[in-house]
């Protein structure tokens, strides 16, 4: 019979042994896709037949939605956190894009996964990953909408404004391999200045401007071949 103590060590083993697991997936799906790799690739990568494979992940779509929820869960764990923070706008919104910008340099490959690959959830999974992604927008969200509420935010569109605010990290995992000199706060410090501050050395003056976009706008409209037209 087994002793109490036993069973801790075998649980611990099979959880070790699942994180494994998802960690040959991850590698996997990343480098070949996720329709392209089948569950004998993963298992013989993992060193596992396939009874025993499915004993630790249940099914490929498992092992899917786990590498999601590895970024996910994280995310939600420290916005909450943030969110209780007795801090300022700018400090909330800057710690928010630092905690983006950790998965997305710590665990790139996840990441590539996470946005390549979500449409292959199906059903509940799908569902549940929907409503993560959700809620931490609804954080950003919620963030922004408090500066606006202590008028250190003049954008009106609050939904457009997160979106930008995400769209602005998500692909940093492109690029980010060659360049060693940057960090997370590092990072999140330039997103979040040109977010909140703007690149511009002066305030905007579009007075100007109109004339010169009209010539601009009619170049343009001028080199877009109608798809009729080049058929």
């Amino acid at each position: 019979m087994s002793t109490p103590g036993s069973e801790r060590a075998k649980t611990t083993r099979y959880h070790r042994k699942r994180e494994h697991v998802i960690d040959v997936a991850v590698e996997l799906f990343s480098k070949n896709g996720y329709a392209s790799t089948g569950v004998a690739d993963i298992g013989d990568a993992a060193g596992l037949a396939r009874g025993a494979l499915y004993y630790y992940i249940g099914s490929k779509e498992t092992l899917l939605a786990e590498i999601h929820d590895r970024v996910m869960d994280p995310l939600l764990t420290e916005a909450a956190a943030i969110a209780d923070l007795d801090a300022g706008f700018r400090v909330r919104l800057r710690l928010l894009s630092e905690s983006l910008l950790w998965q997305i340099i710590h665990r790139r490959d996840h990441v590539w996964v996470f946005l390549h690959e979500y449409q292959q959830l199906q059903g509940e999974p799908r569902t549940l990953f929907r409503a993560k992604r959700q809620r931490f927008e609804q954080r950003v969200r919620d963030t922004l909408t408090q500066g606006r509420e202590q008028g250190l935010v003049q954008a009106e569109d609050l939904e457009l404004s997160t979106l930008a605010f995400l769209n602005l990290h998500n692909y940093t995992y492109q690029w980010l391999g060659g360049r060693h000199d940057l960090t997370v706060e590092g990072l999140a410090a330039f997103y979040c200045r040109i977010f909140l501050d703007g690149i511009a050395s002066a305030a905007a003056e579009d007075t100007g401007d109109a004339e010169e976009l009209t010539r601009g706008r009619a170049l343009l409209e001028s080199l877009r071949i109608p798809a009729d037209v080049a058929s």
